[in-house]
């Protein structure tokens, strides 16, 4: 039944793209400040990220709410396992991802990105460092939510890779907190996640798009656990490394890697 309905659930999914970029532009048009307009964008991301995993039969258990701040933006970080967990944590809190401009060049992919109001940073390019963490430290201090995904590539979640520190000066310069979070996808089409399965709904590697969507839209349903952990405070005298480290920690204190069953 699964193969029967994922034709279908591939139609609605890239309809809803085509809307949402549509969606997108208008604001593009008619919103001409940077920030309002990434607001704005960040805001709609969320609630057509609601309906893609309603449309994927994604379930999200989300531990740890009482962690997120109520009043004022974080630096959110955590392990990366695919483009799904964009859709899992913008559809709890409106955010601005920061992704590579790998991305951004890639057909297709980079539109959506660049609609959705993300930002790229060139993490082969360090002398643009400066710069990328400029952008990151303003969109903090309007009080944006800012995701990035340290480890700096999607996994195939055996492991939580070394977090990447530069971008956590970022929240350091801008005196915002540091959220960690865990992903942790448990189970697909009702079995457990293992080694035999998990291609189902992580994407990593050199995996192709298209494929990994058929993959996700006739895998049955997908179940998660996103957890929130306590924040961490920042101040001037603070190190990046060691924040860095302390975030990773915390996120491998949590974290479950799949199963050889």
């Amino acid at each position: 039944m699964r193969f029967v309905l994922a034709p279908f659930r591939l139609i609605l999914v890239f309809s809803s793209i085509f809307i949402f970029m549509a969606h997108m532009a208008v604001i593009f048009v008619f919103v001409r400040d940077k920030w309002k307009r990434t607001r704005s964008s960040n805001f709609i991301l969320s609630r057509y990220a609601r309906l893609g995993l309603f449309l994927f039969n994604v379930r999200v258990s989300v531990l740890g709410q009482e962690h997120l701040p109520a009043d004022r933006g974080a630096l959110y970080v955590g392990n990366h396992l695919g483009y799904l967990d964009v859709l899992v944590l913008s559809a709890k809190t409106p955010a601005c991802f920061v992704t590579s401009v790998e991305i951004k060049n890639s057909p297709f992919l980079g539109q959506i990105c660049t609609m959705a109001g993300c930002m790229f940073v060139e993490r082969r390019n360090k002398n643009n460092i400066h710069n990328e963490l400029s952008e990151l430290r303003q969109g903090l201090g309007m009080g944006l939510n800012v995701v990035i995904f340290p480890e700096a590539t999607s996994t195939n979640g055996e492991q939580v890779l070394r977090f990447r520190r530069p971008l956590f000066m970022s929240a350091i310069d801008a005196g915002a907190p540091v959220l960690p979070f865990c992903l942790n996808y448990r189970r697909i089409g009702g079995a457990a996640l293992t080694l035999k399965n998990r291609d189902r709904v992580f994407w990593y590697g050199d995996m192709a798009f298209l494929p990994s969507i058929w993959n996700l839209s006739s895998s049955g349903g997908v179940e998660v656990d996103l957890h929130y952990l306590p924040m961490l405070t920042t101040s001037p005298e603070l190190d990046s490394t060691d924040l860095a480290e302390r975030s990773q920690r915390a996120v491998e204190s949590v974290f479950r890697p799949v199963q050889n069953i």
